[in-house]
C-alpha cells in the first residue's frame, strides 16, 4: 500500500479530486484512546537519530470491516477517495523531509510547547515534538486511521505521554468550530501533504489564522506541484496571501526527483511584544 509520492505517472488517485465539490465532508470529533496495548507487529521509521516505532499499516487494514473507507480506498488501489479516505494509512514522502528538517533547525525547540501534527496520519511529525518536549494533539480526517494508527503509534513509542495528548478526527472546517469554545491555539502547527485539494486551500488557511498562536509558525512540508489535480506550493501560497494574515519563506528545497519543498509560515505581527523586538517578522 504505502507508494511513495506522487509522479505524473502516477498520481494517487488524485484526479477524482477535480469532481471533489460539493461533496459532505466529516464533522470533526474528538477522539479518545480505545486501545491500550501496542500491537506487537511493527516496522521502524529511522530518520537521522531519530527511530519511531509505527504499526503496519497492511495488517490494521485485514482487520478492518469491508465498509470502512480505508478498506474500499484499498479495494479501488487508490491512496484517496474524497471527503471519504484522505490517505491516512501511508506514510508520504514528505513526512521524512519535514522530519530530518526539525531535527537539524536550531531555531525550533519543541519543549514545553503546544504542538498540532495536522493531518497527522501515523503521527510521526508529531511524536517527534512529543520525543522533545510538547505536548501534542494529534489531527487527521479518518477516526479509524486516529484509532488504529495514530493512537497505538503513541502507545508504541511513549506510553508515559498519553496524557500529554488529544487526537481529533475530521474535516478541517468543522476541527475550527469544534475547538473554537476553547480557543485552542498553537505554538507550532506541523503538517505534511495536505495541500493537494485545491478546494480544501481555505479550510487549511482558516486552521492557521485561528489556531496559531501570534508568535507561532506553521512548517508545511509538500510536493511542488501535484500532477493531476493542478495544485502545489504557489497555488498555495497564492491563496494564504490573500487572506492577508502571514508571510512565507521556503526554507527547504529538493529538486531532485519529484520537487519537494518545506513551507515556514509566519504571522504577519511587526512586533510581537515589549522584549522581543529581536523577533521581528521580516519574512517576504
Amino acid at each position: 500500500m504505502f507508494r511513495f509520492g506522487f509522479s505524473e505517472e502516477n498520481d494517487g488517485g488524485l484526479e477524482r479530486y477535480n469532481e471533489a465539490d460539493g461533496l459532505e465532508w466529516k464533522k470533526a470529533t474528538e477522539e479518545f484512546p480505545t486501545v491500550t496495548e501496542p500491537p506487537k507487529n511493527t516496522s521502524l521509521f529511522i530518520c537521522g537519530d531519530l527511530t519511531l516505532l509505527h504499526v503496519v499499516a497492511e495488517d490494521v487494514i485485514k482487520q478492518l470491516p469491508v465498509e470502512d473507507s480505508v478498506v474500499q480506498a484499498e479495494l479501488l488501489h487508490s491512496d484517496l477517495l474524497p471527503a471519504k479516505y484522505e490517505g491516512g494509512f501511508k506514510i508520504w514522502e514528505c513526512t521524512y523531509d519535514l522530519a530530518q528538517f526539525l531535527l537539524s533547525a536550531p531555531d525550533v525547540k519543541f519543549a514545553g510547547c503546544r504542538v498540532l501534527d495536522l493531518g497527522c496520519g501515523a503521527g510521526l511529525l508529531g511524536m517527534l515534538a512529543l520525543r522533545f518536549g510538547a505536548n501534542v494533539h494529534f489531527q487527521d480526517y479518518d477516526i479509524s486511521v486516529i484509532q488504529s494508527i495514530t493512537i497505538p503509534n503513541v502507545l508504541l513509542n511513549a506510553p508515559d505521554k498519553l496524557a500529554s495528548c488529544r487526537f481529533f478526527s475530521g474535516d478541517w472546517e468543522s476541527f475550527v468550530q469544534l475547538t473554537a469554545p476553547e480557543d485552542l491555539k498553537y505554538d507550532y502547527i506541523l503538517t505534511s501533504e495536505t495541500i493537494y485539494n485545491s478546494s480544501n486551500y481555505n479550510k487549511l488557511c482558516s486552521v492557521f489564522k485561528t489556531r496559531l498562536k501570534k508568535n507561532g509558525t506553521v512548517y508545511l512540508a509538500a510536493k511542488t506541484y501535484y500532477f493531476g489535480v493542478g495544485g502545489g506550493m504557489r497555488q498555495f501560497e497564492q491563496v494564504l496571501h490573500s487572506h492577508g494574515c502571514f508571510n512565507t519563506e521556503v526554507c527547504w528545497k529538493c529538486s531532485q526527483g519529484v520537487q519537494r519543498e518545506i513551507l515556514r509560515i509566519l504571522p504577519k505581527i511587526e512586533e510581537l511584544g515589549k522584549g522581543h523586538g529581536e523577533q521581528l517578522r521580516k519574512l517576504s
